[in-house]
């Protein structure tokens, strides 16, 4: 059976299973075109068929820090429809990244507007408290575009570390009761415990413990981030030339750059290698002020209790660059567990798919399950196409 035959086959059997739980056939019909494009994301599918390509219009507005470019994705035809604002997250293509226009047009096709701002911090692998003014300030400006948008229907996406600034910024007062609803993929609890992850593997929930093969690639993303709060000049110097030696080859050794380092430097590599969970919190206090007050203001943990919004949460299983259980501990943590809906998808690694062949067996034991978590995400999204009662 070829391919497309055994795609097809499982687009039914998805169909069959959807319209059976679901009353709702028109959504369900919408639910299962978008997961197929989920599904099937290098081309395009089903949804391009039934719906026509939208609109992209590059504007530009002012923030915090000057001018922000962005893309605004319109759906054709007539009206105001509720819109989604799309945190590009830590990628040095920004907003010009081909996965994420091609998840706009997906988001857009499905009948939100969709808004993706250039966030240059991000775009240049700096994530800071000043990012939550950048998502602050976009969505702001995108919720008075009311020739577009349904103010009162408006939401945030954020992936992987650009979901902490995401749900930051939702959390605000002055956002609060703003922002409808929140989707966070790939996100993080309490920068702290991903520290602890992308040191040694290790991680736990509730008493369980796991151990993940971290990425390499998370420990230079944190150094970085923080390269500037290094108060030496010297440590800075050299954990530049540490970064550029890492990010061409991770496996590349660095015991030679060892005996250069003062005190900062070492206690910063002394985080990032460390093996032993327990030791975390020590290792951290030994931190330069500035990157300990970083974690602090860039940890969701503290502000969960202040947010407003429904909260819509994916992760991957076998993410190695933050655990799983940030979700678990961000799905337990919104104060009305009514309002979050939360999945843990083997289909993804970090923020990419990780698919199985199509056979037979892969769609009974693989595709199904996972094709019915999409559809239930999807499904939830959905609701907030219309405006609120």
């Amino acid at each position: 059976m070829s391919k497309r035959k055994i795609f097809y086959l499982f687009l039914l059997a998805l169909g069959v299973w959807a319209i059976i739980f679901r009353a709702d056939l028109q959504r369900s019909f919408m639910n299962l075109l978008v997961v197929s494009e989920l599904l099937n994301f290098e081309q395009q599918g089903w949804l391009g068929k039934w719906s026509a390509a939208p609109k992209v219009m590059e504007i530009s507005y002012p923030g915090p820090k000057g001018t922000i470019k962005a893309d605004l994705f319109l759906p054709q035809g007539k009206g105001k429809r509720s819109g989604i604002l799309l945190n590009h997250g830590v990628i040095d293509t920004g907003k010009d990244d081909p996965r994420l226009k091609r998840f706009a047009e997906i988001l857009c096709r499905s009948g939100f507007v969709v808004l993706i701002p250039d966030f240059k911090g991000m775009r240049s692998f700096r994530i800071g408290p000043s990012d939550i003014d950048e998502v602050q300030t976009a969505f702001t400006y995108f919720t008075s575009l009311k020739n577009y948008v349904l103010p009162q229907s408006c939401g945030l996406f954020g992936f992987s570390y650009g979901a902490g600034p995401t749900i930051l910024a939702a959390c605000r007062p002055a956002m609060r009761n703003k922002v409808r609803f929140i989707i966070a993929f790939g996100a993080y609890y309490d920068l702290k415990n991903v520290l602890s992850f992308i040191a040694s593997g290790n991680f736990e929930f509730e008493g369980k413990r796991y151990f993940q093969q971290p990425q390499e690639y998370g420990k230079w993303v944190f150094l970085a981030n923080n390269l500037d709060h290094v108060v030496s000049t010297e440590d800075r110097s050299i954990l530049q030339r540490i970064l550029q030696v890492k990010l061409r080859d991770e496996k590349a050794p660095i015991d030679h750059f060892i005996p250069l380092l003062g005190k900062e430097g070492k206690n910063i590599l002394a985080l990032l290698s460390h093996s032993d969970p327990s030791q975390t919190e020590i290792l951290i206090k030994n931190l330069p002020p500035a990157i300990q007050t970083q974690i602090e203001a860039l940890s969701v943990a503290p502000v969960m209790n202040k947010l407003h919004a429904d909260l819509i949460l994916a992760h991957g299983k076998d993410d190695d660059m933050i655990p799983f259980t940030e979700t678990l501990r961000l799905a337990r943590a919104v104060p009305d567990p009514r309002r979050v809906h939360v999945q843990i998808l083997r289909s993804y690694t970090h923020v990419d798919p990780d698919y199985e062949a199509w056979t037979i067996k892969n769609i009974i034991t693989f595709y199904l399950p996972e094709g019915w978590k999409l559809f239930r995400l999807v499904n939830q999204l959905m609701k907030y196409r219309q405006a609120p009662s």
